[in-house]
């Protein structure tokens, strides 16, 4: 039940009564913990989706004084994004602000798609212009999340480009990408569109799968 030490297995605990109960012990001494020991424990419980009771937990160490960092501001920004509250997102990025804390590439990843799951693709853009204009090199992850999110929405437009700014950006879209494009442009009725882009796909070595091929029907 203990917090493992650097080297060892993750954090293992046969349910969240026992992360609270070391919890608890960990608030009572003295000195206190550092923010890595409770991130670890934090990280622990986020494991087993217990979102809200991490938040309740974070608004105590807070209290506590202990000094957080980027990994600790990360946690709770993915428990809100997880609990659908965006709102309270963008008040702990601005909390990370006002510390003198630098956001990361985890910070802005997590917020993206904490927004294109409340399908507000437009602010996703925007938050990943801000990530790169910061100088943050995002993930195939986030791109396949916005990616996804402007084709939801019917954006054929700015799937295509999205999708050209991917590679323009180093990154090989795969498969799925293609696919969630092609989808789209044949949802739209662009289906010439979609059959070169398809032609595209198979000339860059990547074979259409079933999904491919569903969508072209």
């Amino acid at each position: 039940m203990s917090v493992r030490g650097k080297g060892e297995k993750d954090d293992r605990f046969d349910n969240v009564n026992d992360a609270l109960i070391l919890f608890n012990k960990m608030i009572d001494k003295y000195p206190k913990p550092s923010i890595v020991e409770f991130n670890k424990l934090l990280g622990a419980i986020v494991r087993m989706k217990h979102y809200a009771i991490v938040v309740s937990m974070y608004r105590r160490i807070d209290l506590l004084g202990v000094s957080r960092d980027v990994y600790s501001l990360n946690i709770l920004i993915n428990c809100f994004c997880q609990l659908g509250r965006i709102d309270f997102e963008f008040s702990v990025l601005g909390k990370v602000l006002k510390l003198g804390v630098e956001p990361d590439v985890v910070t802005f990843s997590t917020l993206i798609n904490g927004i294109c799951n409340q399908s507000k693709i437009f602010e996703a853009v925007s938050m990943f212009d801000e990530m790169t204009e910061r100088g943050y090199q995002p993930n195939l992850i986030v791109c396949s999340t916005i990616l996804k999110g402007l084709c939801k929405s019917d954006n054929t437009d700015r799937s295509v480009r999205f999708l050209r700014l991917m590679e323009g950006r180093g990154f090989q879209p795969n498969i799925v990408a293609y696919s969630t494009v092609i989808d789209c442009l044949c949802k739209n009725g662009l289906v010439k569109e979609a059959l070169d882009l398809s032609s595209e796909m198979k000339d860059k070595g990547i074979r259409p799968d079933i999904v491919t091929y569903s969508c072209l029907i």
